[in-house]
C-alpha cells in the first residue's frame, strides 16, 4: 500500500492488490483480487475493477463502470459513466471514453461496451453509445463515433474499418497483456 491513499470505508480491496501512491478509491468501489493501482489513480463512486487487472498511473474512473478481469489500462486514460470493459482488453495512454453523445436539455446516458480481447491505442476517443467488437483493434489517436466489427482494425478520425486482424494478433494480444502486467 502507497502512501497518501484514501480508500472510503465502504469500498472493497481484495487480496494480494498493489496501490501505488495517492491513490484515491470512493464509496461503493469494488476492486478485486491480484489488482495493481499505480500512483495518483481515482476510482468513483460505483466502480468496479476485476481480478487481476492492471491500472497505471493517473487512470480515472467517473464512476459506474465495469472493468472485468486481466484488463490492463496504461497511463492518463478516463473511463467515463457507463464504461463496460470486458475480459483481457488493452487500453493505451490518454484514451478517453464518454457517456453522452449530443449534450441536449435531456441528456441521454449511452453505454460504451467494449468487447473481450479488443485492443485501443492511445489517445483514441469512444464517443457513447459504441460497441468495440471482440478482437477489434483501435489505432492510436482514432475517434470512434459507431460500432467496431469483430477483429477490424479502425484508424482515423472519425474512425473507419480499414481492414480485419490475421491469425497472428492473438499472439501480440497475449504478449501485450503480459508485458502491461508487468508494469
Amino acid at each position: 500500500m502507497g502512501e497518501m491513499n484514501f480508500i472510503h470505508p465502504t469500498a472493497h480491496i481484495g487480496e494480494n492488490c498493489k496501490l501505488g501512491r495517492f491513490v484515491i478509491i470512493e464509496e461503493d468501489v469494488k476492486v478485486y483480487d491480484d489488482c495493481v493501482l499505480g500512483d495518483y489513480v481515482k476510482l468513483s463512486r460505483g466502480t468496479v475493477v476485476g481480478k487481476g487487472c492492471y491500472l497505471d498511473d493517473y487512470v480515472n474512473t467517473s464512476g459506474y463502470c465495469c472493468i472485468e478481469k486481466n484488463v490492463t489500462i496504461k497511463r492518463c486514460t478516463m473511463i467515463g459513466q457507463a464504461t463496460h470493459i470486458e475480459p483481457n482488453v488493452w487500453v493505451g495512454s490518454n484514451v478517453c471514453t464518454t457517456r453522452i453523445k449530443y449534450p441536449t436539455i435531456e441528456e441521454k446516458e449511452e453505454w460504451v461496451v467494449f468487447k473481450e480481447g479488443s485492443i485501443v491505442g492511445s489517445r483514441a476517443l469512444i464517443l457513447a453509445g459504441v460497441t468495440v467488437g471482440k478482437g477489434a483493434i483501435i489505432g492510436a489517436g482514432a475517434t470512434v463515433t459507431k460500432d467496431c466489427e469483430p477483429n477490424g482494425i479502425y484508424v482515423g478520425c472519425p474512425a473507419r474499418l480499414t481492414r480485419y486482424r490475421s491469425d497472428s494478433i492473438p499472439l501480440l494480444t497475449k504478449m501485450l497483456s503480459l508485458v502491461g502486467a508487468a508494469g
